[in-house]
């Protein structure tokens, strides 16, 4: 048995022999949710007005990471779980296991327009509004006595989103290079949004053959290359070694943030920094 088996097994059984936990939903709202950014978009829209858990906590890596039992434990006695989707597999793996015994699933990945699979689509700040929206409409229904001081909140985070993705949208009318160079391929949604083309040295996860290097490195000499972003969640040495002999820098670019509006001043900055 694997030891994430024996985790939720041992979390299930804690779960079974306590009491059931205090429903006066107005009062004590507990939420779960899978990824940092997923906590952020939540807490902006409920405030102080519930208690926001997340399954994976920030810095950790999304792709390695094994739960521990009180972070399973929070999924279990959560009021409601907002998931990223089934192209998530660590998510999908847990929840085949436990959703049974969850209170309520809200899958944020609704009417978002997946690209092969790929589960990044929060780093679209369109689809952060439809996530966030999703979650909105998701509490006001279970939570109606909420729903304006709700809805409020998100009207005041897309506005701050827009004016994030008009700073980024000036910055990039100014450089002529359209090529993010980037160590994990995390960033198609973004640079789709923004008219961008991600150039990655990692594929599907998986560690960069010598051609896949070889055709980076063709391509970064072709572009002129100023800097290679990664992912501040892994290890930098193979990024290193690739902008090194080509003497370029490497410029961390989170994509999974704690606060994603700060995220997004954060890349445009380094935008206007980097592309030529």
């Amino acid at each position: 048995m694997s030891k994430l088996n024996i985790l939720i097994l041992i979390v299930f059984f804690s779960i079974v022999s306590c009491n059931q936990k205090n429903q006066n939903w107005e009062d004590d709202i507990t939420i779960s949710v899978s990824i940092v950014p997923y906590a952020d978009f939540t807490k902006r829209i409920v405030g102080n007005r519930a208690v926001v858990n997340t399954l994976i906590p920030p810095g950790s890596n999304v792709h390695s990471y094994e739960p521990k039992p009180k972070e399973l434990k929070n999924i279990l006695d959560a009021d409601i779980y907002f998931r990223v989707g089934k192209e998530f597999k660590l998510e999908s793996i847990l929840l085949d296991k436990l959703k049974s015994n969850i209170n309520k699933i809200v899958d944020c990945s609704e009417n978002i327009n997946i690209i092969d699979r790929d589960p990044h689509f929060w780093l679209s700040t369109e689809n952060a509004k439809i996530i966030t929206q999703t979650i909105t409409d998701s509490l006001s229904f279970y939570y109606p006595q909420h729903k304006n001081y709700f809805n409020n909140n998100k009207s005041q985070f897309f506005n701050e989103i827009d004016s994030a993705v008009s700073i980024i949208k000036n910055v990039l009318e100014k450089k002529q290079e359209k090529t993010l160079f980037v160590y994990h391929p995390a960033w198609r949604y973004f640079v789709e949004e923004f008219g961008l083309i991600q150039i990655a040295i990692e594929r599907e996860g998986k560690h960069p053959t010598a051609g896949d290097l070889k055709g980076f490195v063709e391509s970064a000499k072709d572009k002129g290359a100023n800097c290679i972003f990664f992912d501040p969640h892994f290890d930098t040495t193979a990024v290193s070694t690739v902008a090194n002999p080509l003497n370029i820098k490497i410029v961390s670019i989170n994509p999974l943030p704690e606060n994603y509006t700060e995220n997004l001043f954060d890349i445009a900055n380094k935008l206007n920094e980097c592309q030529k």
